[in-house]
């Protein structure tokens, strides 16, 4: 007796089974890529954050040790670390961008606040401290844990930033 094939007893899916697999498929793909996206964006501005602060804390160590003043110059675009060595050889006091050494300079993606205003130009002394105070902030429209930075004479810190325009130290 020839084999006939009972489509009843293959257990197959049907067309409309497959599509509204892969629709819903394709809807927790669309989500979770846009929560990736998030999460990524909150760790790149925590990432800036922290290698500010590293080279903030970096610029008032080598004040101390070298027993001479370092400066830094903040935009909104980034930043950069001086260290007073014009005129040879314990510099004068002030910064001279033609002169005295670059010690470090980064771009940020990220816009860069600082308040108040005169926070974007300040310096360390020999001592290692800071000549301003104030807080930086880097601008995004995620909530990362670390998006600010605290200035004092005497420490630096980091923290988020509240509606309040306050950094919460951490």
């Amino acid at each position: 007796m020839p084999h006939r094939f009972d489509r009843d007893g293959l257990g197959g899916f049907t067309l409309v089974e497959i599509i509204i697999v892969i629709a819903i498929v394709g809807i927790v793909a669309v989500i979770a890529a846009s929560s990736f996206r998030g999460m990524m964006e909150k760790y790149r501005v925590e990432g800036e954050t922290k290698q500010m602060f590293a080279d903030l804390m970096d610029a008032r160590g080598r004040a101390m040790q070298r027993n001479r003043a370092f400066f830094v110059q903040i935009g909104p675009n980034g930043y950069s670390t001086f260290e007073d060595s014009s005129p040879a050889p314990d510099g004068n006091g002030s910064l001279e961008n033609s002169t005295d050494t670059l010690t470090t300079s980064a771009t940020v993606s990220h816009t860069i606040t600082t308040a108040p205003g005169g926070l974007s130009n300040f310096g360390f002394n020999r001592n290692g401290i800071a000549n301003a105070t104030g807080f930086i902030r880097f601008s995004s429209t995620v909530l990362p844990d670390y998006d600010c930075i605290t200035v004092n004479a005497t420490r630096i810190k980091m923290g988020q930033y509240n509606a309040t325009d306050n950094c919460v130290e951490k």
